[in-house]
């Protein structure tokens, strides 16, 4: 039990005898104190309650212990996921992160870069718009704090850790063309450069298989967020002739894949594997949801584990005031196969 509140690190050091310097070299890294000295402050920080104000200290700290993280939404539960693996990471190795969404606007993404910067944070994590990205703020900021890209690259220059694209719309494409009828691509607006990258890779893959490749719903609606809606309603709209008993249909991410099932269903279609399933679909991106759809979504699964981690990895191994060194790494997927395709 807590005996009282105590909101000053003057406070906090007076109330467990120990000098404030001590203390704040713990806060800065536990291990640059002695083990008891750490028992001391961590058996303090229990019996007091207190907690930092690590955003004052951050502004103050000539190296920050702050990492900052820019994705288009909070809500994809790709993006969570990535931001998670980075959360874990940076909690391991003594430093916090301060999130922020660019909501898929462009002005958003820029007030958060300003704001990181503000901040005074070690680096930025940030998985950009895209084309949309202004890069000429992005190269004025990261002359001093270092940027890596994750999932989407705008610019070239600086660190990139991502999915394989190229390997994994080849690898599907050749599954789908090998188990059944060549597919067909369901796409979304060009929000950001995965997404132009991935219809890209499926049209270069398909010529060189023979196959003639086609964007199924070239009609493509406003979107921001709402990718499954947008799978829904795109696939309503389709005229049966354009979606024939045995089509394969590949989508540009899961949670437009989700959408497209939905409105299947709701049409009296069966999706599936077998001989008598109406059409098939596959996705990209492995999302939690996947493999409870009905049927189980086929996909690709993206190792966002080990983006996150190299894309810390390479903000840690900075010196705080250029951009990283290593340029980067593409990152395999692996396909999954389930009762959708």
């Amino acid at each position: 039990m807590s005996e009282k509140k105590i909101h000053t690190m003057e406070g906090f050091a007076d109330a467990i005898g120990l000098s404030r310097p001590t203390v704040s070299r713990y806060f800065n890294d536990p291990q640059a104190v002695r083990r008891s000295t750490r028992t001391i402050i961590e058996k303090g920080l229990e019996r007091f309650s207190y907690q930092p104000n690590f955003y004052a200290s951050n502004l103050s700290r000539r190296k920050s212990r702050a990492i900052g993280i820019i994705v288009p939404s909070i809500i994809d539960p790709f993006y969570a996921e990535l931001v998670s693996a980075i959360e874990i990471y940076a909690e391991e190795h003594g430093y916090l992160t301060i999130l922020q969404s660019s909501h898929h606007e462009p002005k958003m993404e820029k007030i958060a870069l300003r704001r990181l910067k503000s901040m005074n944070v070690a680096g930025i994590a940030m998985a950009a718009l895209g084309s949309s990205s202004d890069t000429v703020l992005i190269e004025e900021i990261q002359v001093s704090t270092p940027i890596v890209f994750m999932d989407s690259r705008p610019m070239e220059g600086i660190a990139y850790f991502g999915t394989n694209n190229r390997q994994s719309i080849n690898m599907m494409v050749d599954y789908l063309c090998r188990s059944g009828s060549a597919p067909v691509f369901f796409g979304l607006p060009p929000l950001n450069a995965n997404i132009v990258e991935r219809l890209n890779m499926y049209f270069e893959r398909m010529k060189k298989l023979g196959y003639t490749p086609s964007l199924i719903n070239p009609d493509q609606i406003p979107v921001r967020d709402n990718f499954e809606r947008f799978g829904f309603e795109q696939f309503m709209m389709l005229s049966r002739e354009k979606v024939p008993k045995g089509t394969t249909i590949l989508c540009v991410n899961d949670r437009v894949a989700f959408g497209v099932i939905s409105a299947a269903s709701k049409l009296g279609l069966k999706v599936g594997k077998h001989a008598d399933d109406d059409l098939r679909v596959a996705g990209h991106d492995n999302q939690h949801f996947s493999k409870y759809t009905t049927p189980s979504l086929t996909t690709v699964a993206q190792d966002t584990k080990k983006i996150g981690a190299l894309a810390m990895q390479a903000l840690l191994t900075s010196d705080g005031k250029s951009a990283p060194k290593n340029y980067g790494q593409l990152i395999d997927g692996t396909i999954l196969f389930r009762d959708s395709a």
